[in-house]
């Protein structure tokens, strides 16, 4: 097959998880106790034998950075790399210009180096399985212009908000992309993943360029839906995106369940990340837990219940945990009680006794606090 590169985009404008966004990009932010986000998406590369991946950086690029140079994703060095790219313009005072197109077109040079044929550019802020081969021998046979990975879904009123839907004719080209505004339950979404040939992707992004300095590379594929032929790929599986701290927390409570596990992650199509040489668990005499996640490293004293643990997280004797995501190096003192709650790293809970959210509102403890 002709060289494909991979880019993996930064997220866009409409993901904001309060809170954990604050102290990393979303991306970077830890999973299921062990994984971090991007590697759901990178390990979608390297699996589909995508061997030259670009990966753009928004801001606060530390924990990415720290996170993938600590991981091999399964590459042959000799061959293929991993090249992250962050934006040389400061964007701090004006986040509303840090838009991946201008990123692309910054660092267009290195994506022209790699002289691939075709180009998949994948969104950070999701989490899905997918083999990038098979979109990618579908746009070649189909001889679209652009082919968008989709998912039909009957929960676009409340998830997706403000992604991409999609309107198909009967030979599954796209007529209309358009914004989700909540209004209707089924829909195709737009998982922000497209396929299309290296001299297409920069002609867009030259196009983008000139049409407007806030253009995002969704935008000028909406543009295009008229004067290009732009096919789909049905996605069927799984599927998160995670753009608010809710999504977040839902898609944490989904994924340990291990029949959802299970359409991300087996043995044919490993998740990689960053390993880390941990002791096991210790469970003391009195610990119950039941239906959770519970990583490395930790240290067990209470009950936990229907959550997930990161590593190096201390649960103490009488706290209980339940229904709640507790980010790495924790503590969770003696006879708290958590429910529904989101902690974010290196916080310790001691003096309060109770803290309780909802499903539909998760409580968030911000990262390093004391309460």
């Amino acid at each position: 097959m002709s060289k494909v590169l991979g880019i993996l985009n930064f997220e866009p404008s409409y993901v904001h998880v309060r809170g954990l966004e604050d102290f990393r990009p979303i991306s970077a932010t830890s999973i299921l106790g062990r994984y971090r986000i991007i590697d759901f998406m990178l390990s979608n590369f390297t699996n589909s034998n995508v061997e030259s991946i670009k990966v753009f950086i928004k801001n606060r690029p530390r924990s990415t950075v720290e996170h993938i140079s600590h991981t091999s994703y399964n590459l042959n060095s000799k061959r293929g790399k991993i090249q992250l790219l962050h934006g040389d313009v400061d964007y701090k005072n004006n986040e509303l210009f840090n838009v991946d197109v201008q990123a692309f077109h910054t660092y267009m040079d290195f994506i022209d180096q790699e002289n691939a044929s075709y180009v998949v550019v994948a969104p950070s802020h999701f989490i899905f399985k997918q083999d990038f081969n098979e979109i990618v021998e579908e746009h070649i046979k189909s001889k679209n212009d652009i082919t968008i990975l989709c998912h039909s879904t009957t929960n676009a009123d409340r998830r997706y908000l403000m992604g991409d839907l999609l309107k198909l004719d009967d030979n599954k080209r796209v007529t209309e992309m358009y914004k989700n505004r909540g209004k209707n339950k089924k829909a195709v979404v737009s998982l922000e993943t497209y396929v299309m040939s290296a001299l297409t992707f920069k002609q867009l992004v030259e196009e983008a360029v000139m049409t407007s300095s806030l253009y995002s590379f969704s935008d000028i594929v909406a543009d295009c839906v008229r004067p290009m032929k732009i096919g789909t790929y049905q996605h069927r599986g799984f599927v998160a995106c995670i753009s608010t701290l809710n999504a977040y927390y839902e898609a944490n409570m989904e994924i340990k369940n291990e029949k959802e596990m299970l359409k991300l992650i087996n043995d044919d199509w490993p998740i990689y990340t960053m390993t880390n040489d941990s002791c096991p668990t210790l469970y003391k005499p009195g610990a119950k837990v039941t239906g959770s996640i519970v990583a490395n490293g930790c240290q067990i004293e209470g009950t936990v219940i229907n959550s997930v643990i990161g590593r190096n997280v201390v649960v103490k004797e009488g706290a209980v945990i339940k229904d709640s995501v507790i980010l790495p190096d924790t503590l969770v003192d003696k006879n708290v009680k958590l429910e529904c709650a989101v902690v974010d790293r290196l916080s310790i809970i001691t003096h309060i006794k109770e803290l309780k959210g909802s499903k539909e509102e998760p409580i968030y403890i911000k990262r390093g606090d004391r309460i």
